[in-house]
């Protein structure tokens, strides 16, 4: 995926839904999260490897079989800089290790009246 899925302002929470199109979730044993920002090259988005990953909290969405919320909570956004953001989960099940296929890319803005 190389498009913008959604737009959040800085200092507000930012969710992402992991959908899960496959599998039963209930065998996941651990699931992490991590952005960073992203650049355009050559007309494409693609993340900043020398920007250091930004962890998100995961949960399960309701009902948990659907998969989970990617969350960074407001007062961790506030800290951010206006731009693009790539997402990027890691997912185990036992010993096997699973990435999301594409990075999700989100846009944070700043507040006209803040």
């Amino acid at each position: 995926m190389n498009r913008i899925i959604g737009e959040f302002r800085i200092g507000e929470d930012i969710a992402v839904a992991l959908d899960a199109t496959e599998g039963d979730t209930a065998e996941v044993t651990a699931i992490s999260a991590m952005m960073k920002p992203a650049l355009a090259t050559a007309n494409r988005l693609v993340l900043d490897d020398a920007a250091i990953p930004i962890a998100l909290s995961v949960a399960a969405q309701s009902p948990a079989s659907a998969g989970w919320i990617l969350n960074l909570d407001s007062a961790q956004s506030g800290l951010l800089a206006p731009g693009v953001f790539g997402i990027d989960a890691r997912i185990e099940i036992g010993s096997v290790i699973e990435m999301t296929d594409q990075s999700a890319f989100i846009s944070v803005s700043k507040a006209t009246v803040s």
